[in-house]
């Protein structure tokens, strides 16, 4: 390439940039045809789409080789008759306001547009992994309230959702049993999304029926990390 075809190049992509620039600037300040705004939109909302797949997907390359918990309960599945490798793992934009979640027939959902860290991924796969030992090892009843419910406890204890920092991010502030509070909350609005569950009250009772006993238990895991 000569060095007359090189800033010919950078020519070009400094136009282009120009061009995206000025686009921008009109679509932010409302200075695009309505029918332009349309377009311009779209073509933003591909490029995000994009841009959080690969994220996700990098990420979980990264989680499935180094995070320690994420190899952790591989093994642990692998031990109990299910072994899973990153394609388990499904990379998607999600419409509701979750980070992933587990079906037995595919695997575990990973919701790339509410994933806003790979620490915050990290949590996710080890949350709904945990599910997954669950329903292999226990042979959980999905419709089954009181199921549904010990399970969740269980994933939000273990996975990592109740930690410190990640309960500082959410507004939640405490010093005394901040770890059960936040996973009973957690469970309560996952079983919330149960189709047999009625009303809020349906979830907390059937948290609070098993919470005790259900938070115990810390299998595969010695204790909650």
């Amino acid at each position: 390439m000569t060095e007359s075809d090189s800033e010919q190049q950078r020519s070009l992509k400094d136009m282009k940039l120009l061009e995206r620039w000025t686009k921008s600037f009109q679509y932010m300040t409302n200075r695009m045809a309505p029918e332009e705004q349309t377009k311009f939109k779209a073509q933003l909302d591909g490029e995000i789409e994009d841009y959080q797949c690969k994220q996700c997907e990098t990420w979980k390359d990264n989680l499935v080789k180094n995070s320690a918990p994420v190899r952790f309960m591989m093994d642990e599945l692998r031990k109990e008759g299910k072994p899973i490798t990153k394609d388990n793992f499904v990379c998607s934009p999600c419409d509701e306001d979750r980070a992933g979640g587990y079906n037995p027939e595919i695997g575990v959902l990973l919701c790339q547009n509410k994933l806003n860290s790979k620490a915050h991924q990290e949590r996710t796969m080890v949350h709904e992994m945990v599910h997954m030992y669950d329903d292999q090892k226990f042979k959980v009843d999905w419709m089954n309230l009181r199921h549904h419910a010990c399970s969740e406890v269980r994933a939000a204890s273990l996975g990592g959702d109740c930690g410190m920092l990640a309960e500082f991010g959410r507004g939640f502030y405490s010093f005394t049993k901040q770890h059960q509070a936040c996973v009973k909350r957690r469970a309560v609005l996952s079983v919330l999304s149960n189709p047999s569950c009625k009303s809020r009250e349906d979830a907390e009772r059937a948290v609070a029926s098993v919470f005790d006993s259900c938070f115990a238990d810390t299998r595969p895991f010695d204790e909650i990390y």
